[in-house]
């Protein structure tokens, strides 16, 4: 039987799912062979300084998927509060409607400055993002910040709890009041 060809997309794809579901501490080398059926030399190969590397590198795929595709609406043109709509189905797409962890979440749990520093980073593009859809919709500064971080805590918390209740309600509702929450 022929090896897959792993593809850097789905070397990712399955490293992503693995720290999603287990986080820093808790993703094992076996469990990282499993998921993309690399052995450990392939690994080191692909990421020399191993498991840091990896969660640095899948962070940053991560943060180029979520810019240029879940957060490019905020940057669009077009009225505010239908870009925000655009934003919500697209974090519904990236999430799966709830059913996938958010990555910063699982991530941060670990010990790691440097995972800390990319998530930081990670969170003031996302901020800044939903800051410039409220300021948009002539929201002041002050205000727009505010709906931003309660935009964004209201979204982390609304997985938390889809995960933790097994029902995505909660966070598909939090995804449909974002416009208003957002644009006034």
């Amino acid at each position: 039987m022929r090896r897959e060809k792993l593809t850097r997309t789905k070397v990712f794809d399955r490293l992503i799912g693995v720290f999603r579901q287990k986080g820093y501490d808790g993703a094992s080398y076996g469990d990282l062979m499993k998921a993309t059926g690399l052995v450990k030399a392939s690994l080191y190969h692909r990421f020399p300084r191993g498991k840091e590397e990896m969660v640095d590198a899948v962070l940053s795929e991560v943060d180029r998927r979520f810019h240029e595709y879940v957060l490019a609406p905020a940057f669009a043109k077009g009225a505010p509060r239908q870009r925000a709509r655009r934003v919500a189905k697209r974090l519904e797409e990236f999430y799966s409607g709830g059913k996938q962890w958010c990555l910063l979440d699982t991530l941060t749990l670990a010990e790691g400055k440097a995972t800390l520093r990319h998530a930081r980073k990670s969170m003031r593009f996302w901020i800044d993002s939903f800051v410039r859809l409220s300021r948009d919709a002539g929201i002041s500064s002050g205000k727009a910040r505010e709906r931003a971080e309660e935009a964004i805590a209201a979204i982390e918390g609304g997985l938390i709890v889809a995960r933790v209740s097994k029902s995505r309600r909660p966070f598909l509702r939090i995804l449909a009041a974002l416009p208003k929450r957002l644009t006034g």
